[in-house]
């Protein structure tokens, strides 16, 4: 997941940078918000707002396309391929497809809910499941394909 969470970081420290780099920088100083006189306002420009909605859509189309298309076409994410993983359907051990893969993904709040025991369900339950791959009746499995280190 690390791996995977790597670009939207990325992408988003870069929004955040550009907001910062093209700010009002009259407003900087501004001492107004201390008294009752008219203020500068948030000294966030234009072009950092439009830097900021762009990440953010960069952010969701790499999720689409990562988390949904890339593991329901091929099984694998950026960082599960390269920990050499896929997510197959537990009965027929093919990828999921789009939909179900975005629907895992948003199961893992389960995970989160139960305080992080979602996640560590797999160590003792005999298919090594999460709480979200029960749901939506996937399993996490070493690929065949991969080339990475065992």
């Amino acid at each position: 997941m690390v791996i995977d969470a790597l670009p939207i970081l990325g992408l988003e420290l870069l929004a955040l940078g550009l907001m910062w780099l093209t700010r009002i920088r009259a407003c900087d100083g501004d001492t107004s918000a201390l008294d009752l006189a008219a203020q500068c306002g948030s000294g966030i420009s234009v072009a950092g707002v439009v830097a900021f909605v762009v990440a953010w859509l960069a952010i969701v189309g790499y999720g689409a396309w990562n988390f949904g298309y890339r593991q329901g076409r091929g099984g694998a994410t950026i960082g599960k391929s390269a920990m050499g993983l896929a997510v197959v359907g537990s009965e027929s051990g093919q990828p999921v497809g789009f939909a179900l893969a975005l629907l895992r993904l948003a199961a893992q709040l389960l995970n989160l809910l139960s305080l992080g025991v979602g996640f560590l369900w797999p160590l003792w339950d005999s298919r090594h499941q999460t709480f979200a791959d029960k749901l939506v009746s996937t399993v996490c499995v070493r690929d065949p394909r991969s080339t990475a280190l065992p």
